[in-house]
């Protein structure tokens, strides 16, 4: 990790309670406060350096020349920082590091420590140092996770944008042409006599890096800065199969649902909350959303067998209809036929609406046994409504009959309001009836557009639902219409004129 060394004198501070004191012999003439924690210091190594608090002890001078107390709650960094920084005013050995120079940056743009008051000041060393860091990968890395602690200031001084410039033009640079990762910026001899110099293997013999060598590195930033790191990555021209290999492992990493088992085959998809470890299912809701957002658009890409663990994960924690009909369109033209049957083993027929259930029977691309599925509980969700009717109107007649033994009152008032309601309720049975026998019968004739060769076993099959041909009823001519010129024995032509049949003959 890369560190630079400023100061030259000894330690001087010491922790009292929660009291910085500088042991320098002088009586402190400014007290700054920090949050809980106070340091009791002296305004001319301050004042030299620092042009906030030159115009803060310039405001408190008038008020009490003897005694001045600042306090700078809104200081980055808080009062871990300021100490640093108080060092650093009084020349004291301190060093910068990967994992302070953000804050210390910060805190040095809020107390305006420019060259104006002082040379080689604050700023100025801590912008040197950045850029040393943004050499390395690793150092890099680690400043950009520091960013959160101060994100809205470091965003001020854009220095989120460059560490996530650095990382992204790093991890979109061809692999074979170094030996990343890299691990730091100082100079370091291993054992065996190799060099390191800013993280790079100077050995004569170079040892292979794959193109996923960054994955789990960047894989612990939080959300929202990953996110704009793969975007990064994207705008550098990085191969989606790539891109689409590092949200994979983040997804893996931070989605414990993913490589979980569902009772796919049963229709369950609700998981409790108290499987998700550690994070909540909205939490988990917002993550797959937003991975699924920056998935590559390229068909193919992104392995569909990952596509359906994502599709089975987004349904189990009830994710965003445009999420899941994301996942859908990916992934469905290119799937196998034992993945496109476990795709469908997700959906549950029986709650498939009219619009629904047409559009299955449509698709070509549903396997065989999902249509019939579908055809199935379609003629059993018109059978119980059919049920439903005749028995809305047998209790309808029921609840009639006995309302004559009530009060004329009663009965009239019970009356008509049971027959309104019946005749309601009937009606919107009625309705339903008929959508149901229309949508049945566009199912039925949509299959049979498949194929002939399946003819045959269709016609079975929807005779058995009770699809078959209606019978012809009495008086229909084709019925009647003879099929040779003898006349059978056992005609069922209908009877005329009261008995007898129209060849004359006579029927007892």
């Amino acid at each position: 990790m890369a560190c630079m060394k400023l100061g030259s004198k000894s330690e001087v501070f010491h922790l009292d309670g929660q009291t910085w004191l500088c042991s320098t012999g002088l009586q402190s003439d400014v007290i700054i406060e920090i949050g809980e924690t106070s340091f009791h210091l002296h305004k001319f190594p301050l004042l030299s350096r620092s042009e906030a608090l030159a115009i803060l002890t310039g405001d408190h001078s008038s008020e009490n020349e003897k005694k001045c107390v600042l306090q700078l709650h809104d200081v980055p960094g808080g009062a871990k920082t300021f100490l640093l920084i108080a060092k650093f005013c009084y020349g004291v050995k301190m060093e910068l590091t990967t994992l302070n120079v953000v804050s210390l940056r910060c805190a040095a743009e809020y107390l305006g420590m420019s060259e104006d008051y002082g040379e080689e000041n604050l700023i100025a060393q801590t912008e040197n140092f950045l850029n040393e860091v943004f050499g390395g990968w690793t150092d890099s890395l680690k400043a950009l996770e520091t960013c959160e602690k101060v994100l809205a200031q470091a965003e001020e001084l854009h220095i989120v944008s460059r560490c996530i410039n650095s990382l992204a033009m790093k991890a979109s640079a061809d692999p074979s042409l170094f030996s990343w990762p890299m691990q730091g910026g100082s100079d370091m001899r291993n054992p065996d006599g190799t060099v390191f110099w800013n993280g790079i293997r100077t050995s004569a013999k170079l040892h292979p890096v794959g193109e996923d060598w960054w994955y789990e590195d960047v894989s612990l930033l939080r959300l929202p800065l990953y996110k704009r790191l793969i975007l990064a990555v994207r705008s550098n021209d990085m191969k989606p199969e790539r891109v689409a290999g590092a949200l994979m492992y983040y997804a893996k990493r931070h989605l414990p649902l993913l490589g979980r088992e569902s009772s796919i085959e049963s229709g369950n998809f609700a998981a409790p909350r108290s499987t998700i470890s550690g994070t909540s299912e909205a939490d988990q809701r917002n993550l797959l959303e937003e991975l699924v957002g920056l998935l590559p658009d390229q068909k193919g890409v992104t392995p569909s067998n990952f596509l359906l663990r994502l599709l089975r994960t987004a349904m189990m924690i009830h994710a965003s209809p445009s999420c899941r009909g994301n996942l859908e369109k990916w992934a469905h033209p290119w799937l196998t036929d034992s993945e496109r049957e476990q795709l469908c083993r997700l959906m549950n027929c029986q709650k498939f609406s009219l619009e629904a259930s047409t559009h299955a029977t449509q698709n070509e691309r549903l396997p065989l046994r999902v249509t019939v599925q579908v055809v199935f509980f379609e003629q059993l969700r018109l059978r119980t409504s059919v049920s439903g009717l005749f028995f809305v109107s047998e209790n309808l007649d029921n609840s009639r009959n006995l309302s004559g033994n009530l009060s004329l009152a009663r009965n009239d008032l019970h009356t008509v309001a049971g027959a309104t309601h019946g005749r309601i309720v009937v009606d919107d049975m009625k309705k339903r009836v008929s959508e149901l026998e229309k949508e049945c019968l566009s199912m039925k004739q949509e299959i049979e557009k498949k194929g002939k060769t399946k003819l045959g076993s269709w016609n079975n099959l929807f005779r058995k639902f009770g699809f078959g041909q209606s019978k012809s009823k009495p008086g229909d001519p084709k019925a009647s219409k003879p099929t040779d010129t003898k006349e059978s024995p056992t005609s069922s032509a209908p009877l005329v004129n009261g008995g007898e049949h129209p060849n004359n003959e006579s029927v007892e």
